[in-house]
């Protein structure tokens, strides 16, 4: 061959529109030429440009039409005439480039009177298909145009005689040997599997972390052979290195033989899969996303006498992953997981095969590429948690609270919502987790300065147990807002609010509802002295003893009875005390008052504490 290939020599061999001498030929000049195999390299990278456009971009009728009428007068054969317009109306742009340079060759190569040069005369029909085959997608419908189909209709045309031994090549149970060598990646993107919409998904999450594991259910359209598999995740927050693809039927015939991720293209990814059947077969896809999360929260309504309670419990599932996820099961899961990366970094790095940026001491990946900031998650359109139900005999329906399914899962506890839901990126949905009536509860107010300075908490005390009519699962961690009925018409007032953590089976828990305005403390220093001085050789006061007399007022304004806890702190562990009031000892420092009020009364009580301090430590050990 000469110096160096042309350009069109090179698109030929790329698409293999040569015949197999100018292939052969072409491909022993490119083992020995490193210039042209750059040219060739710079050809491959400006087709798969074109692998990018999106499986919607349309072809304008305007150059389909110019197209056509310049190409009228360059094929001669009718029939595949009929066919490359076919496909060429039928394929996207990057099909349209391939038909174009392939009509272009094949141009070149018929004469002006329309019949062709010697060399395609001596194999006329590779060419043709192999333009047909490298023009359309891998999975399409019958119409598609196939080499075997190209075959058939060829064997049409033929005698009778010929037809006979030849159509048993097409029996679908004879065997097809598949190349043991894979190919090294897909020519362009009409060699791709299209990745059909899900077919089930399954969304886990977790809110101790920002993690959610998704699994999806596709039918993938295989062929007999290799086939790629095109995955993209662009402006999502999906771990990439986390993506598993596993066959759900005839596993036994299909193999997943790597996942790649080519240079210079980011945010998508492709499976090579061997298949021995085709048709279409059933997919999961696995992979872990960031920006799906779930919180509870509860609103707890007390009865007039505040003896009992009613309890709501709610889950609020937000998206900010990106990804819309339509008809999806949700799961939560409550329980501290241990993730070595945060999910949104690998995300967001730049290639997925290197270490995200941001972690402490760490300099992030191989090549030095940033991650961006996560996006706050916008305020969210909740919808209501109800759902029609239309086996009701009702001619409205019924609506009904959806129920959660729990379970116990190792060290964590897993919330199954019925039904699916769909939940678009940037919502957000509430659903009804828990609702239960007439839990007896405890009203309790606290005093202690040290905790809480000079206010009166109010709690409500009760317990996650049979005897509350709690206790079948744990409470997870949430908010929780308490109101009081106002009238026996039912109108309520907000209490308070506050944050409780996770509330296993069978524990106690109080809930702080914050300052109490209708309940007051005042507690008034009586008397103080000193007393029992210890000096030591040199006339230095080794040890004494401090007397104080305390007076504490109590003021209950409210309409209902009321009991209080009072805590009172001597700040050592050695004291004494002398009062009428009962008390017991809270720990080492402190001690504890209960004191039952009745309604708009007030209440006092006193007690003198006596403190050793220095030698007279020793002193009050010796006595105990």
């Amino acid at each position: 061959m000469k110096n160096h290939l042309t350009e069109q020599e090179l698109i030929e061999y790329q698409f293999k529109l040569a015949s197999d001498i100018r292939m052969k030929e072409t491909a022993e000049h490119l083992q020995g030429c490193g210039q042209c195999r750059g040219h060739l390299e710079k050809l491959q990278r400006k087709f798969a440009a074109l692998d990018l456009l999106r499986e919607g971009a349309k072809v304008s009728e305007d150059l389909i039409s110019r197209v056509i009428e310049q190409a009228q007068g360059s094929i001669s054969d009718s029939i595949l005439k009929k066919r490359f317009f076919a496909a060429l109306r039928m394929t996207k742009w990057a099909a349209a480039a391939v038909l174009l340079v392939g009509l272009l060759l094949l141009a070149a190569q018929l004469g002006k009177d329309g019949t062709k040069k010697r060399e395609v005369a001596k194999e006329p029909m590779p060419a043709v298909e192999k333009m047909v085959r490298a023009s359309k997608p891998e999975i399409t419908s019958a119409e598609g145009l196939d080499e075997d189909m190209v075959e058939k209709r060829t064997l049409a045309m033929a005698p009778m005689e010929k037809r006979v031994d030849r159509y048993a090549a097409f029996d679908e149970t004879a065997e097809t040997a598949i190349p043991e060598e894979p190919p090294f990646a897909p020519a362009s993107a009409i060699e791709l599997v299209v990745l059909p919409r899900r077919d089930k998904v399954q969304l886990t999450i977790y809110n101790s972390a920002d993690l959610t594991l998704v699994r999806e259910r596709r039918n993938l359209t295989l062929k007999k052979g290799w086939n790629w598999l095109q995955f993209m995740w662009a402006n999502t927050l999906i771990d990439p290195t986390s993506l598993s693809l596993e066959p759900l039927a005839q596993a036994d015939k299909i193999d997943i033989q790597q996942l790649v991720f080519p240079a210079r293209l980011r945010e998508l990814g492709r499976w090579l899969i061997r298949s021995e059947v085709s048709g279409q077969v059933p997919f999961e896809i696995t992979y872990f996303t960031s920006g799906l999360s779930w919180r509870a929260f509860y609103m707890g309504t007390l009865s007039q006498d505040e003896k009992t309670m009613q309890l709501q419990g709610y889950v609020r599932v937000g998206n900010n992953s990106g990804e819309d996820y339509e008809k999806a099961q949700i799961r939560l899961i409550v329980g501290k997981v241990h993730i070595l990366d945060q999910i949104a970094e690998l995300a967001k790095r730049q290639y997925p095969y290197n270490r995200p940026i941001g972690r402490i001491g760490g300099r992030g990946g191989e090549y030095g590429f940033g991650i961006q900031h996560g996006r706050e998650l916008d305020r969210p359109e909740y919808v209501d948690e109800y759902f029609y139900d239309r086996s009701s005999s009702s001619r409205l329906g019924e609506l009904r609270r959806k129920e959660i399914r729990k379970e116990g899962l190792s060290e964590y506890f897993l919330y199954t919502i019925e039904g699916t839901e769909t939940i678009p990126d940037k919502w957000g949905k509430r659903l009804l987790s828990l609702d239960v009536e007439d839990i007896e509860i405890e009203s309790l107010y606290k005093y202690d300065e040290q905790r809480w300075g000079e206010q009166t908490i109010r709690f409500v005390k009760f317990a996650n147990d049979d005897d509350h009519n709690l206790g079948e699962t744990p409470i997870p961690n949430g908010t929780v807002k308490i109101y009081g009925q106002a009238d026996e018409q039912g109108y309520l007032s907000y209490v308070g609010g506050t944050n409780i953590k996770y509330i296993p089976v069978d524990e106690e828990v109080e809930l702080n509802l914050g300052p109490a305005r209708l309940v007051n403390v005042e507690p008034k220093l009586m008397d103080f002295k000193t007393e029992n001085y210890r000096f030591d050789r040199r006339g230095n006061v080794a040890g004494w003893d401090e007397i104080r007399t305390w007076k504490i007022e109590i003021t209950n304004t409210r309409e209902l009875p009321i009991e209080i806890e009072i805590t009172r702190g001597f700040d050592t562990a050695y004291w004494t005390i002398q009062t009428d009031a009962a008390y017991e000892k809270h720990d080492a420092t402190r001690v504890r008052f209960k004191v039952n009020l009745e309604p708009r009364k007030k209440q006092a009580f006193e007690y003198t504490v006596t403190t050793y301090h220095g030698v007279r430590e020793e002193t009050l050990a010796e006595k105990n």
